[in-house]
Formats: C-alpha cells, structure tokens, sequence
C-alpha cells in the first residue's frame, strides 16, 4: 500500500514537472517568436524609410572657376582675328558671298534668304546676351544699313574699308563677372609703337562655351 502510495506521489510530481516544463518551454517559444516579430517589424520599418536625399555638391560654373586669367586671355588673342573679321564684316556688309556693285550687292549664299538668317549665323558667333549691334545705325561705325530685304532677296551693303599695317591684341582683363570676361583693346603700329584704343571687347559663357559679347568705345 505504501508503495503504490509513493509511485502515485511520483507519478503526479512526474506529470506536473512534466506541465511545467511544457509551459515554461511554450512561454520560452512564444517569447522568442514575440522577439522576432519584433526585429522583424523592426527591419521592415528601417527597409521602408525614405533613402536621405543625396548630398549633391554644389558646382561653381562661372568663368573664374573654370579658366585662369592666363588662360581667358590667351583665349581671346587665339580669337581676336575671327571675332574682329566677324565684327567688322558684319558691320560693313561683306561677310557674305554676292553679285554686284559696291553698295548694292545680291546675297548669293544659299543659306540666306531673309534679315533672320543673316541675324541667326550672327548669333552662331555672337552671345544672345547682346542684340544684334550692325543694324543699328547709332552703333553701326558706318552708319549705313548693312543688309535689307529687296523684291523676296537679301542684299548687304558691301562696303570695303580696313587699317592696313595694323595688329591689335587684347593687352590684359579689366573686369569680370560669372559669366563674362573684359579685355583692354591695343593696338600696334607698323613702326612697333603700342596705343590704347579706348575700347573693351567681351567674352560671354553660356552652354559650355564662350562666345563673342559685344565691344565698348570708353571714348564714345
């Protein structure tokens, strides 16, 4: 009787260790999977935050920071020849192929067939910073229209004019601003002697590139 009251004693404290572990254990599991929902949740809330927006530096793209004053002015003498032909081609009307008398001569350019295509190939040299300076006859040095439209055909003025013995250079920078470069106009003679024009001629930035300005007469 003893014995069969000491195996029931043991039996039940078997089966109730037995519960307890089970409980402990499935508190133990549920704890864990508790915990990796939580990281879970965690880690989907971190995956959906918005990236932080990319620190773009910020690029200076004025003149001053993409080209030395040495090399700006030796920019501008590499170009002076073209930018005064241009000019002063313009100015006087002879800058396309023609027909006909001084004064009164048929464009025969096939690209030119208005007063916009000659003002658009102006603008392939010249910044759109400035309006167009040769028709303008309070600018134009020879006060004479250089171009015009007659009967459906353009016709520019022809008009022949020039120094001769003469060489010009830009002798240093006298202002500039982000997008634009000045240089003192000189002149040198035939005999080698060195003069000051009164005159500043610009380079204008703008897409990568520069591009004729305009000039101005300090003794006008």
């Amino acid at each position: 009787m003893r014995n069969k009251l000491m195996i029931a004693i043991l039996s039940a404290t078997l089966v109730l260790s037995g519960c307890a572990c089970t409980n402990i254990k499935e508190k133990k599991d549920e704890k864990m999977v508790h915990n990796k929902k939580e990281k879970k949740e965690v880690k989907q809330e971190v995956a959906n935050l918005p990236e932080e927006a990319e620190t773009k530096p910020i690029v200076d793209s004025g003149i001053s920071t993409l080209y030395t004053d040495e090399e700006l002015l030796a920019y501008a003498n590499n170009h002076i020849n073209n930018f005064w032909h241009v000019y002063y081609c313009f100015m006087a009307g002879t800058f396309f192929e023609g027909t006909g008398d001084f004064g009164d001569t048929l464009i025969t350019d096939p690209n030119i067939h208005s007063l916009q295509d000659v003002e658009n190939v102006w603008y392939q040299y010249f910044s759109r910073k400035y309006p167009i300076p040769y028709m303008d006859l309070n600018t134009n040095i020879y006060k004479e229209v250089p171009f015009w439209e007659e009967n459906g055909q353009v016709y520019e003025r022809y008009r022949i004019d020039g120094i001769p013995y003469v060489s010009f250079f830009f002798d240093r920078i006298t202002q500039k601003t982000d997008d634009e470069v000045w240089f003192a106009y000189y002149c040198k003679g035939p005999d080698g002697s060195i003069s000051d024009t009164q005159q500043q001629w610009s380079f204008v930035y703008k897409d990568g590139q520069l591009k004729y300005g305009t000039i101005v007469r300090n003794n006008q």
